[in-house]
């Protein structure tokens, strides 16, 4: 395969840094920032881009940031530790205003509110680990393989949970034999508690950076409107809707993974129910709800809502909406679900753009709607 040399002039919402061949062609180099020249092989091409591999850095940006973490490029966890966090932040920003108007979405006169993050580091507050004891290591995959990368720290877990690792290293080396798995889970209460050998999120789901947890929370109490029920929709326990349950008559929370048991300290007007998303949107709404003004809220998977975004909105058609909420953890998803809602008369007042993830691509996309 014939070697290029490139300079790297961008930062793409994917994570890898931007140069152009002479051809002009666009090639992606994972690792690389603006600024690098650097020597690349082309592993892919596609129509309009190439996939290139770093072979040689000639010239190293003054952008770049030291890394923290001694096994970053090698596990398939951070990706942009050698970004400085500003320039992480704002290309995050910039990529999802750029693919709204790629959309036809346009932003520009409208509020966008920015929620970096304040700890870009040790700001986990679970993380899953694989060991060996045959090879006696503990640590990440690397990208795309099931080979294990040693660590001592992560250089993003949260430190409590970092201090526990010698100790459980060892621990899992003397109780297992072969392959195991250990996941580290930093309770509210601030007890780190293992979890060998179970399903992910053994001690319960719940967003891994609590302190930027909190300003998704508090962005959605400003901008939610009161009115006779709110629908938590994708709500999981009810991490968005439980802390605003107060200025409802009646809250219903839907998701496939509600609590089995109902949480004691949980208010007689708030609900759980229990069901596939894709059969809710399909059935009536409670009578409860049917005849009075409604919130909502939706905070959908990676893959959005899909098809219930339409199927919502005709079940919605006829109700009184006092505004609509959209959380989105991935932007193409997000834009999806959000042209949806502008087909049917909804319409974008507000967004913001928070970061959960600092040292990966990874965003949050906020957008509150009203009709």
């Amino acid at each position: 395969m014939e070697d290029f040399i490139i300079d790297i002039h961008d930062l793409s919402r994917g994570g890898s840094g931007v140069g152009r061949l002479e051809s002009g062609e666009i090639v992606f180099v994972p690792f690389s920032a603006p600024g690098d020249q650097v020597r690349v092989r082309i592993i892919d091409r596609k129509k309009n881009y190439c996939q290139g591999e770093a072979l040689e850095w000639i010239r190293r940006s003054s952008l770049r940031a030291n890394p923290e973490c001694p096994a970053f490029t090698k596990c398939g966890g951070c990706s942009w530790q050698h970004i400085p966090y500003p320039l992480q932040f704002e290309t995050k920003k910039k990529g999802l205003l750029h693919a709204l108007g790629r959309a036809g979405i346009q932003a520009d006169s409208i509020p966008v509110d920015e929620l970096p993050a304040e700890h870009p580091y040790h700001y986990r507050n679970r993380i899953q680990l694989h060991g060996n004891t045959d090879d006696r290591v503990l640590g990440f995959f690397e990208p795309g393989s099931k080979k294990i990368v040693d660590i001592g720290k992560c250089a993003i877990a949260d430190s409590r949970i970092n201090e526990t690792l010698p100790h459980l290293r060892e621990q899992g080396f003397q109780n297992f034999r072969g392959d195991f798995k250990l996941e580290l889970d930093l309770s509210p209460e601030g007890t780190v508690r293992p979890a060998w050998n179970r399903r992910h999120a053994a001690f319960g789901f719940r967003q891994v950076n609590d302190a930027q947890n909190a300003k998704l929370q508090q962005w959605v109490a400003s901008h939610i409107s009161n009115a006779d029920a709110l629908l938590d929709i994708y709500g999981g326990s009810g991490n968005l809707s439980l802390p605003i349950a107060n200025r409802f008559k009646r809250v219903e929370c839907i998701d496939l993974f509600t609590p089995k048991e109902r949480p004691a300290s949980t208010p007689d007007h708030f609900h759980f129910i229990r069901q596939p998303i894709e059969k809710w949107v399909l059935s009536p709404l409670s009578s409860e709800i049917s005849g009075g003004s409604v919130s909502l809220i939706l905070d959908p998977p990676r893959e959005g809502m899909g098809p219930h975004s339409r199927a919502l909105c005709e079940k919605l058609k006829h109700t009184e909406i006092s505004t609509l909420i959209l959380v989105g953890c991935e932007v193409d998803s997000f834009i999806r679900d959000s042209n949806q809602f502008l087909k049917h008369g909804y319409r974008l007042v507000r967004m913001g753009v928070l970061d959960l993830f600092p040292q990966t691509p990874h965003v949050e996309s906020l957008a509150l709607f009203s009709r």
